[in-house]
């Protein structure tokens, strides 16, 4: 080759390296700690120089699991992880997790490597048209210039803005798209740029909009604070029960709220059956029309509260803090609160306290209702017994990882009383049965400690590459999977009495047959069957004290899920004539 052709190409190696380091330089500034890699060639110089300038570079063979991994990384830490991936469908994989992380407002950074402009839609090779290809579900999409091509400047500025748009107060993914020309491998040792930035070199504007809900707290009484799935900090959490306990206003605690725990409920009234509570009449009766509502996180997991609302809404029904998605399906919201959580609820509001015969009346039948629960989990062997003692047995500073469909129901009836320091994770933004392995996996890599990942039959066969990859890299998981033969959830589904039971199972609940014991062996991953519901405390006190990860399978029926659901609202409402 020519020596003049040979130095600009070697010049143009060394800028498109100059701005990798220096998007990664930066990064690394602002905050991000953690990269996910699929393997490939386009992305090159994207993974050695992230590996360069000193930042965790974990790579997995599943760019599925990758992306829900960065999803429990950024879940867990609230720090926007990096996914990088090769061009072509390598991409299209990831496109499960950045759903969920844009409906449940999740900070990620996706870096696609690409083919350059002159390469695409000639049928080149691993080429698919990748601009654009999130659609919506990010808050920013870059279709970067060729790297080698432009100068440091715009990795610097490039840096700054994806941090931003990913972990402002409108959190969620940003994808970059990276063409980048051959040659890829560098040409002379790389060194890593002083960085520039640093997290100072953001500011948020904290200013409210809309009525102050300490004004609100003193003009009304009857106020309910309902609190969904999110990944609040704990300042922000003790806020949050400081007001409800200052206002009277009870707190509607979803069971990813991050309110389920002892010190949280012996501060404020919290409630935690609102499952049951909505759904009787006998209770809803006595309520007193609700003046106001406030809502913060996600929208709640109970289908109960959400037609209670619908049916009886309040005078004012107010939005803090809303993420890409408004909770507010009934477009039913009157006062939106922009900002911080703290700022919202760190004014002073009434004083009116909890003895208040609107706050006793939600705290008597809350008790109530767990009486119920419990009464029915300690006599009967089913799904709800095996989650309520599992919930339990969960030791401080381990995180919980919660799957969508029954799962986080049956956590919605059984989750009390946890230890302070458990996060709960689970994937409520876009609700999908996929990656919840995965995203376990993510979420004990980050927090440095193990996670218990409460899993159906029909979400682990969506993530048996999640069993690949908790057994590859030795993840400090403890998955109990509980598999009542299929999708359980359809079964309470009015459906599912109007059809013939034989079409019913064929057409919904699909058992699916997945010997996920022998799966998870075969992926080295310690395996047990639990034959009684008396066992577990031991089974799971082995397994967190135990490195690697553990998988075990309790089998139920949709029988008896069904008749179980049935039998504690039967035994709620068997209260009401106790009195």
């Amino acid at each position: 080759m020519d020596s003049k052709v040979q130095k600009t190409r070697d010049d143009g190696v060394n800028v498109m390296y100059a701005y990798c380091l220096r998007f990664f330089s930066e990064l690394k500034a602002l905050g991000v700690t953690n990269v996910i890699v699929s393997p490939g060639s386009r992305n090159t110089p994207l993974v050695l120089s992230a590996e360069q300038v000193g930042l965790e570079v974990v790579v997995q063979l599943d760019e599925r699991v990758a992306a829900f991994h960065a999803l429990g990384a950024a879940k867990a830490t609230g720090i926007p992880s990096v996914l990088i991936c090769s061009s072509g469908t390598a991409a299209a994989n990831y496109l499960p997790a950045v759903v969920e992380a844009n409906h449940a407002s999740t900070p990620m950074i996706i870096c696609t490597a690409d083919r350059p402009p002159e390469l695409r839609q000639w049928g080149e090779g691993q080429t698919i048209n990748q601009v654009g290809l999130y659609g919506n579900n990010v808050r920013w999409h870059y279709d970067l210039p060729v790297a080698s091509e432009i100068n440091e400047s715009h990795a610097r500025s490039t840096a700054l803005r994806a941090w931003s748009m990913s972990a402002s107060s409108l959190q969620g993914p940003v994808h970059l798209n990276w063409p980048f020309r051959k040659p890829l491998e560098p040409t002379q040792n790389l060194e890593t740029p002083e960085a520039t930035l640093s997290p100072e070199s953001l500011s948020h504007e904290e200013v409210l909009r809309g009525s102050s809900l300490a004004t609100l707290a003193k003009e009304y009484e009857r106020g309910l604070i309902t609190v969904g799935p999110n990944s609040l900090q704990s300042q922000e959490l003790e806020a949050l029960v400081a007001f409800s306990s200052d206002s009277g206003w009870p707190i509607l605690a979803d069971p990813c709220s991050q309110l389920r725990d002892k010190e949280s409920l012996s501060s404020a009234p919290i409630i935690t059956l609102g499952e049951l509570l909505f759904a009787e009449e006998q209770f809803t009766s006595l309520l007193a029309p609700v003046d106001v509502i406030v809502h913060v996180g996600l929208p709640a997991t109970s289908k109960a509260y959400r037609l209670w609302k619908q049916k009886t809404p309040p005078a004012r029904y107010v939005i803090v803090s809303p993420g890409t998605d408004w909770p507010d399906p009934s477009h039913e919201v009157t006062d939106v609160i922009h900002g911080p959580i703290m700022a919202a609820f760190s004014e002073a509001s009434s004083g009116r306290g909890v003895n208040t015969s609107w706050c006793e009346l939600w705290m008597k039948h809350n008790s109530a209702a767990a009486e119920a629960v419990q009464r029915y989990v300690s006599e009967n062997r089913c799904e709800l017994s095996l989650a309520s003692r599992i919930l339990s047995s969960i030791p401080s500073g381990t995180s919980l990882m919660l799957s969508n469909s029954m799962i986080v129901r049956d956590a919605e009836l059984v989750l009390q009383n946890m230890e302070s320091d458990i996060k709960v994770i689970s994937n409520r933004g876009a609700n999908g049965i996929d990656g919840v392995i995965s995203t376990g996996i993510g979420v004990s890599s980050s927090r440095g400690g193990p996670c218990l990942v409460l899993v159906g039959d029909v979400a682990a066969v969506h993530d048996i590459a999640g069993l690949v990859a908790a057994g590859r890299l030795q993840s400090n998981v403890v998955i109990v999977v509980i598999d009542n033969g299929g999708g359980a959830i359809f079964s309470f589904l009015p459906l599912a009495k109007e059809i013939d039971s034989d079409r019913f199972d064929a057409l919904f609940t699909t058992p699916h047959q997945t010997n996920l014991i022998g799966i998870a062996s075969s992926a080295g991953i310690e395996t047990e069957v639990i034959e009684s519901t008396s066992d577990i405390e031991k089974l799971l006190g082995r397994a967190f004290n135990s490195a690697g990860p553990s998988l075990f399978l309790y089998s139920t029926s949709v029988e008896e899920t069904v008749k179980a659901y049935e039998d504690i609202r039967s035994g709620f409402q068997a209260s009401f004539h106790e009195e």
